[in-house]
C-alpha cells in the first residue's frame, strides 16, 4: 500500500504490511502474566448479520484463539505477534470478507460491542489539517466504554495539549451543553501561566487541531464513522468498498478493506477518496486506517495506527483520574 506522505524523514510511521499477501505463515505466541478477559465469539448473537456458515467461521477463530491464551496465560497484545489460528476458519474469514465486506464490518462492529469493555495502547497519528500535513503525534491512550472515557497523554508531536482526559459525565459539559476536555496545555511558558484548563471539543479552535474530537476515539466510535459513510454512499449508489487481500500491523495478521468515494473536498458529503483499512484477523478491530484526498492514495488526509494495545485490562476510577 501507499506509503503515508511525510516529509521530515527522520520521522517514520508504523506501517502496514504489504497491499496484498498471497500466504500467511501464522506466528507464534507471546505470553505475559497478566489476564484479561478472552475474546469469544457467539454465534448465536449476531442477530442475523452473516451466514450460518460464517457464524462457524467466526467461532472456531475466536475459539482457537482462546484456548491458547487460557492455556498458556496470555494476554492479546497488538505489539505481539498473531497466535496460531485454525486455517479453516482463517480461509473462511478470507472468503467472507472478499464476498460481503460490509457484512465483516457489522460482524465486527457487534463483536467489538460485545467483547471490547476498555484498552489501552500507544495511537501513532499524522493528520493534514487545514491543508497542512502535520508532524506525527505518539500518545498514550487509555480507553473505557462505560462511561465512555478518553485519557490522551502524549509522547512526542504535541501540538495544543500534553494530557487531555474526556469523560461522559455531566461535569465535562458547560453551561450551554458544549462537551467538554480537562487538558493540560503544550508550551513551556503557557504550563506556568496555567496547570491545566477546560476547553470544548467540538468548536473552531478543537477542529483545527484534530480531524477527530475525543469522544470520537477508539475501536467502537471508528466502526460507527465507517458504518455511517458507507451506509450513506451505498444509498447513492457511489460506495466502492472491497477486500484487497492480507496484511500486517504490528507483527499481527490483518485483513485489508479499501473504500473509495467522489471525494469533493473539505465541507464535501464524504471525509475522504480512499480510505485503506486493516481489521486484526484474530480480534476483527480497526487496527490501521489511512485516509487519502485522491483515490490513488498519494495525499495523506489522515493515518491512525494503534499500537501496543492490551484489551480488557480491567480499567478504573483511578486510571481517570488528571
Amino acid at each position: 500500500m501507499p506509503r503515508p506522505v511525510n516529509k521530515k524523514p527522520e520521522a517514520k510511521l508504523p506501517r502496514a504490511r504489504g497491499q496484498a499477501m498471497t500466504t500467511w505463515s501464522p506466528p507464534r505466541i507471546v505470553t505475559s502474566h497478566s489476564t484479561i478477559a478472552l475474546l469469544v465469539v457467539a454465534g448465536a448473537g449476531l442477530a442475523g448479520i452473516v451466514t450460518s456458515g460464517v457464524q462457524s467461521a467466526a467461532d472456531r477463530f475466536s475459539f482457537a484463539t482462546s484456548v491458547a491464551f487460557s492455556a498458556r496465560g496470555a494476554v492479546p497484545d497488538a505489539t505481539a505477534q498473531s497466535p496460531i489460528i485454525d486455517a479453516a476458519a482463517t480461509a473462511e474469514l478470507i472468503e467472507f470478507a472478499g464476498r460481503d465486506p460490509r457484512g465483516l464490518l457489522r460482524l465486527a462492529r457487534e463483536r467489538c460491542q460485545r467483547e471490547t469493555g476498555d484498552f489501552s495502547c500507544l495511537f501513532v497519528k499524522q493528520e493534514r489539517v487545514n491543508g497542512t500535513l502535520k508532524p506525527i503525534e505518539e500518545i498514550n491512550v487509555l480507553y473505557r466504554a462505560d462511561p465512555l472515557s478518553v485519557y490522551m497523554t502524549w509522547q512526542s508531536g504535541a501540538d495544543q495539549a500534553r494530557r487531555a482526559l474526556y469523560i461522559d459525565r455531566r461535569e465535562f459539559v458547560d453551561g450551554q451543553g458544549q462537551r467538554l476536555a480537562r487538558v493540560e496545555p503544550a508550551g513551556v511558558l503557557l504550563s506556568l501561566i496555567v496547570s491545566d484548563v477546560m476547553v470544548p471539543i467540538h468548536d473552531a479552535r478543537a477542529r483545527k487541531a484534530s480531524r477527530r474530537a475525543i469522544d470520537e476515539f477508539g475501536f467502537r466510535s471508528t466502526f460507527a464513522i465507517l458504518e455511517r459513510v458507507n451506509d450513506l454512499a451505498a444509498t447513492r449508489n457511489e460506495l466502492d468498498f472491497q477486500y484487497e487481500g492480507e496484511g500486517a500491523v504490528g507483527g499481527r495478521a490483518t485483513v485489508i478493506l479499501v473504500r473509495r468515494l467522489p471525494y469533493t473536498g473539505l465541507g464535501g458529503r464524504y471525509p475522504d477518496a480512499k480510505l485503506i483499512l486493516h481489521l486484526d484477523q484474530e480480534w476483527l478491530l480497526p487496527t490501521a486506517i489511512y485516509s487519502y484526498t485522491d483515490t490513488e492514495g498519494h495525499e495523506l488526509l489522515g493515518s491512525y495506527v494503534f499500537t501496543q494495545v492490551k484489551l480488557n485490562p480491567g480499567l478504573g476510577e483511578e486510571d481517570f483520574r488528571f
